[in-house]
């Protein structure tokens, strides 16, 4: 345990710093193309990590499914990364998703034909799969629009423009962290038969982290006209939603029979198994968005 814990914190220290640069940087890569668009660092890096993430989750399909055309799902990914920065386009998301569909029913009738009986299995995790990391991007990429923007206070300072942000991935990676090591080290009652090594009193010590970390970051950063006990809300929806998709992707690795989805990251696996609860977390964020705006804003 130590030894993946020192490679953790090596992936911490150089990571840390790296990441903060990424979504505080206000730099516009599109402006000497075009005013008309707006592509900051932290756009390139989401972009980065779902596509890597896609490659990850296509490559435990191939594991069941040899002959295949799972990099249709990559044409589908970037399509709706140009239909999200290009404003001037506006495809209804049933249409998007009714594509999506397509594609998905052209990789299985044609790809699909050496395997039948398995037709309907391929076709629902090809599809479930790209439609999370949709929506994963997309909620991601929106923390940087309204109505997550309105939600904190505004800071000349450019490297703490973000810091809503800040706060919130934090949260996520801080309640995994407290999950894994009070799991490691004090956990007694086992939490999930999806994952053995979860346990309550990590999990609780997850929940208690994520909420204290939200609830102090809201009351300091959170615009004055809001109401301060949205913040302990906030942090129930991170501790629990965070841990939720960090078993979802346990069930996933666990269907596909694999330890880790890739080798990518030292003492983490892939970035799937280091970004699954920021994945699943993020639409809860954005949710909660909308609801603090639509009531309080």
């Amino acid at each position: 345990m130590f030894t993946n814990l020192g490679k953790r914190l090596l992936f911490v220290l150089w990571s840390l710093p790296l990441g903060w640069w990424f979504v505080n940087s206000s730099m516009n890569l599109a402006g000497w193309i075009t005013s008309d668009v707006v592509i900051l660092p932290v756009h390139i890096l989401i972009v980065l990590l779902i596509m890597l993430s896609c490659y990850e989750y296509t490559r435990m399909l191939k594991i069941f499914y040899h002959v295949n055309a799972f990099w249709l799902s990559y044409i589908w990914l970037a399509l709706q990364f140009y239909l999200y920065f290009d404003n001037e386009i506006n495809l209804p998301l049933q249409l998007s998703l009714y594509l999506l569909l397509v594609i998905v029913a052209i990789e299985t009738f044609v790809w699909g034909k050496y395997n039948k009986r398995r037709r309907w299995v391929r076709a629902s995790l090809l599809f479930i799969g790209n439609v999370f990391l949709y929506m994963a991007a997309y909620s991601l990429l929106s923390m940087y629009r309204e109505p997550f923007q309105g939600l904190f206070k505004v800071y000349s300072n450019e490297m703490l423009s973000q810091l809503g942000v800040v706060i919130v991935i934090g949260a996520i990676f801080m309640c995994d962290s407290a999950a894994y090591l009070v799991g490691s080290q004090w956990g007694k009652t086992h939490f999930s038969s999806i994952s053995p090594k979860k346990t309550i009193e990590g999990s609780l010590a997850g929940l208690i982290t994520a909420i204290l970390v939200c609830t102090i970051g809201w009351y300091f950063l959170a615009v004055p006209s809001l109401p301060r006990w949205p913040g302990i809300v906030l942090g129930v929806l991170v501790g629990v939603a965070a841990q939720a998709g960090d078993l979802l992707v346990s069930l996933m690795k666990r269907y596909f029979r694999v330890k880790d989805a890739s080798t990518m990251i030292p003492g983490h696996g892939g970035i799937l198994d280091r970004f699954d609860s920021v994945f699943f977390t993020a639409p809860v964020i954005s949710l909660f968005s909308w609801f603090i705006n639509k009531f309080f804003g």
